[in-house]
């Protein structure tokens, strides 16, 4: 069987298994075969606290939800043992801290002996994490935007394959938007005013940098009028939002996670009267986002490639959809989307290698060449490059207040095979903040 391919029928059992109680507990089940793992150890990396906590529950939830589907049809069958074997998700709670992500990983690989390891959020923590997997442990990064996980050069990064947006991959969409729909609105006759503000780690310097190098290389007409860094674990930005509201821009590009972009939406409009176009990147694609956000969220934007509110874009949205609201009675966000895509394609390359030696499961995930899935990819197919990256399709979304809900919903405005409506100045915007 093909894991990935045969995920639609695996969904729906799920969705029977949420009705039938004891389905889904793994630790009564396998096999009693002499020689044969009871589980196949698959070891979540995520900020199950900390900080980025919000997103790594997204990311937890999605992939126990791609456990269970998948243990729902007996498992991964694996050729050396001739049986189906269920898989076990080990959880490894980096505390949103890269000191506590490596103890969390050294844990997963010498005490639980997963197999694979999916998950990773934030470059800064995962640069640090993924430091005892090199050369060891096939790692399916899918929350950390930074480049260098795979093309850091002083550790072994052949095991370590990046299935998420990398900072380019998102920079360079979302200062195309700026130069084709908002500045002939607002600056039809001269370069466009851009503000950037940055936390201050691999994750936003990387992203600064992309986007600088970007703008140069194009000669595109943006003028950057600031650049402001935060420490991770700023809570008041007015020092820095004067900053910027003294520099007039046309709209700021907001690169933090959940709590901090959306402090940094609410009190640039509220407190400071900088009333522009906010961007905000994918990572901020999750429930907590929106009902922080609420009102102040109204024709802002959001970059994504994974867009739950939007319309179904996929055939696997649906039920991925109906089945996440079964299980945890809440929406999906984008990190979460990731990571179940991470645990199929582990549980895909685990089969096709037929073998639970890491190598050889590094080797299989190396060849994939499998339909997408959740997130959706350039051709059509997983597949990794010479870097062990996916080549992603990247939305814009225009987030809009629903008075009747009391709900803060996006719509998709890029791109245009995808496009729902087209891209509005929000209704308070001004001219140059």
């Amino acid at each position: 069987m093909k894991i990935i391919n045969a995920k639609l029928s695996i969904i729906a059992l799920i969705l029977l298994v949420l009705i039938t109680a004891g389905c889904t507990d793994t630790s009564e089940e396998g096999t009693s075969e002499e020689g044969t793992p009871e589980y196949i150890n698959i070891g979540l990396v995520a900020p199950l606290s900390g900080g980025a906590s919000d997103v790594g529950n997204d990311m937890k939830q999605a992939a126990v939800l791609a456990v269970e589907e998948i243990n729902a049809d007996g498992g991964v069958y694996v050729e050396e043992y001739g049986v189906k074997i269920p898989l076990k998700l080990v959880e490894g709670d980096t505390q949103t801290s890269p000191t506590e992500g490596v103890t969390a990983v050294e844990r997963l690989i010498t005490n639980e002996n997963v197999v694979v390891l999916v998950g990773g959020f934030s470059s800064g923590v995962t640069l640090a994490n993924q430091v005892p997997a090199a050369g060891k442990v096939p790692y399916i990064i899918t929350g950390a935007s930074s480049s260098q996980v795979t093309r850091r050069t002083e550790i072994d990064t052949s095991y370590f394959f990046h299935y998420c947006s990398t900072t380019d991959d998102y920079s360079q969409p979302i200062l195309q938007f700026f130069v084709d729909e908002l500045k002939p609105m607002v600056a039809a006759d001269r370069d466009l005013k851009l503000a950037l503000i940055y936390r201050d780690d691999a994750y936003g310097k990387g992203v600064i940098e992309s986007s600088v190098a970007y703008i140069e290389d194009n000669s595109m007409p943006i003028e950057l009028v600031a650049q402001e860094k935060y420490p991770t674990d700023e809570t008041d930005f007015h020092t820095y939002l004067t900053k910027i509201a003294e520099a007039k821009p046309d709209a700021v590009y907001t690169v933090g996670f959940v709590k901090d972009t959306s402090s940094v939406y609410i009190q640039g409009q509220r407190d400071v009267g900088l009333n522009t176009l906010y961007m905000a990147v994918e990572c901020n694609e999750d429930p907590a986002f929106y009902k922080l956000l609420g009102e102040w969220g109204d024709g802002q934007l959001l970059e994504s490639k994974f867009a739950p509110y939007a319309a179904e874009y996929t055939e696997l949205m649906g039920p991925y959809k109906e089945a996440y609201l079964a299980k945890w009675d809440e929406m999906p966000g984008m990190m979460g989307a990731d990571t179940y895509d991470g645990i199929y394609l582990a549980a895909s390359a685990i089969e096709r290698a037929g073998s639970l030696d890491r190598t050889q499961v590094r080797d299989a995930i190396k060849q994939t060449n499998e339909s997408e899935m959740l997130i959706l990819l350039e051709g059509g197919n997983i597949t990794f490059d010479e870097y062990n990256e996916i080549s992603p399709i990247i939305f814009i979304e225009q987030m809009f207040w629903d008075e009747e809900t009391e709900e803060l919903k996006p719509v998709i405005v890029l791109p245009d095979s995808l496009k729902e409506q087209d891209f509005v100045l929000p209704d308070n915007y001004e001219i140059g903040g």
